[in-house]
């Protein structure tokens, strides 16, 4: 089976392009499923460059030279299925006429939403909303990454076929890269190590991290990893009073990065908006326990409304919630060591390559109309 993806691959770094990382990796010695992988990673912007005008601008013109390439792949390909990745947004014009071109030719779709502002949309009724349910409806199936956003789809495109899936961690990779996933030499300075990964951005929670530390009234190290701008970066540091230790790293390897989660305590990833992270899954492949906000996937992931859950979920934008969060997890050595086990557990178990890969292919083979 021949499945033309349409995904980012890196640089810039970040949750699409490592999905696609592994994904390409985990099926390259597969005989029976054969990629055409057209890259639509974002090159002509920095990622903490979010200004509207040139994100529009940049943006289109990309669009348009996505879409001609995703048209002559189509003809060249013959593909049996188009798996299309989208972050939805201003995108979603492109994605609907990819879809509609794939159905031209008589390609059966995917739509693979990777955010989780789905809920937010259906509530707001807006443009975006409305092309979402277009892109929904031209495509044979759905794919989204938690129950939330799964049950406002269904309800409102009756007739189309919603899946979920989770993304994947490489549990062997992340491994090879930290040895002993409980090992560790975080807290040798005294003070707990909290550790973000991920772009240095408002809507990322960083500015409400670095005041939840501030509030907790803990002595902590905050491990800040992941691209920034010289002002923002500069604001952290006045919010934080000299309160917090903060460590600015910049873009590390991801191996760098892996190892910074490994030898933190507390792993920290209060975004606005998120869909399902990656690096959540590897902070749990790390055995370390999250704190996290009460967005996307995230909840579903540290099995928060379960008796022994991975980590903490708090509402979004609640600095409070999050420093209570915050002092809990630093002065309690033994519940972040039992959320961290339960965590790597759960990596193993629901987000391993080789388990998501196998759930895809066979998602692939029904939609192609193929037996299992």
């Amino acid at each position: 089976m021949r499945v033309l993806l349409v995904s980012p691959l890196p640089p810039p770094v970040g949750g699409i392009a490592t999905w696609t990382q592994i994904l390409i990796r985990e099926l390259a010695a597969s005989p029976e499923t054969e990629i055409v992988h057209l890259d639509t990673a974002v090159r002509w912007r920095a990622v903490t460059q979010t200004s509207t005008a040139a994100r529009v601008i940049g943006g289109a013109a990309q669009a348009i030279r996505d879409y001609l390439r995703f048209k002559a792949l189509l003809r060249k390909a013959t593909p049996d299925v188009v798996h299309l990745c989208t972050s939805a947004g201003f995108a979603l014009r492109k994605d609907l006429l990819m879809l509609r071109s794939a159905a031209s030719a008589g390609v059966r779709s995917i739509i693979h939403y990777r955010m989780g502002r789905i809920p937010a949309l259906a509530q707001s009724h807006g443009g975006e909303w409305d092309l979402l349910r277009r892109c929904t409806n031209a495509a044979f199936a759905s794919i989204v990454l938690d129950r939330r956003s799964n049950r406002a789809l269904r309800e409102a495109c009756p007739g189309a076929d919603v899946r979920s899936l989770p993304n994947m961690v490489d549990v062997a990779a992340v491994d090879a890269v930290i040895g002993d996933p409980v090992g560790t030499d975080a807290g040798s300075d005294g003070r707990p190590r909290v550790v973000y990964v991920g772009h240095v951005l408002p809507s990322k929670g960083v500015g409400d991290l670095v005041d939840a530390c501030k509030l907790s009234g803990v002595a902590l190290r905050l491990d800040i990893v992941g691209p920034a701008q010289d002002t923002y970066r500069n604001e952290l540091k006045d919010r934080s009073g000299g309160k917090v230790t903060l460590a600015f790293h910049g873009t590390l390897s991801h191996e760098a990065a892996l190892r910074a989660v490994a030898h933190g305590d507390v792993f920290a990833l209060p975004s606005h908006s998120e869909g399902f992270p990656n690096v959540v899954a590897e902070a749990m492949a790390c055995s370390r326990p999250v704190l996290a906000t009460d967005v996307g996937a995230m909840p579903e992931m540290l099995d928060v409304d379960s008796p022994e859950p991975c980590g903490i979920c708090v509402a979004a934008r609640d600095v409070k919630a999050l420093s209570e969060a915050m002092r809990r997890l630093a002065g309690d050595a033994e519940l972040r060591a039992a959320m961290g086990a339960r965590g790597r557990r759960r990596a193993e178990a629901e987000y391993a390559a080789p388990v998501v890969t196998r759930r895809l292919a066979d998602l692939w083979k029904d939609v192609a109309g193929r037996t299992k």
